[in-house]
């Protein structure tokens, strides 16, 4: 069976290390530094899901979310933040995320969320 794709975005790299070790034995993992080069993956290809930090340098997580929905609605989209307020996790969810994780989060937590974003 085909594995399931996920591009985690993240501009600090412990976070991409820990995010491809807890979720690359089940699923096919890309990685980006932050949102302009994350376009640049979801334009080349398409991914089931899509787990990108709020903010960083360049391009903010709130565009990829909204490339995301504009160009490739299948794809789902799991918010990470260390900034969480009730405006970004509002925001985040209105732009089309399907949950919102503050961190830092547990790895019970992430895998919680990516299983109800692909519908497992």
């Amino acid at each position: 069976m085909k594995k399931k794709s996920i591009l985690i975005v993240d501009d600090e790299e412990i976070i991409r290390d820990f995010l491809f070790e807890v979720l690359s034995e089940d699923y096919k993992i890309s990685m980006a530094t932050d949102g302009d080069e994350a376009i640049e993956q979801m334009q080349a290809q398409s991914f089931d899901l899509i787990i990108t930090d709020l903010k960083m340098p360049r391009v903010s997580g709130e565009e990829v979310v909204k490339y995301a929905r504009d160009n490739d609605p299948d794809s789902k989209v799991i918010v990470i933040s260390g900034y969480s307020s009730l405006y970004t996790v509002s925001q985040s969810v209105n732009s089309g995320a399907c949950a919102f994780l503050s961190k830092p989060f547990s790895i019970k937590e992430l895998l919680q969320a990516v299983s109800r974003a692909m519908g497992a």
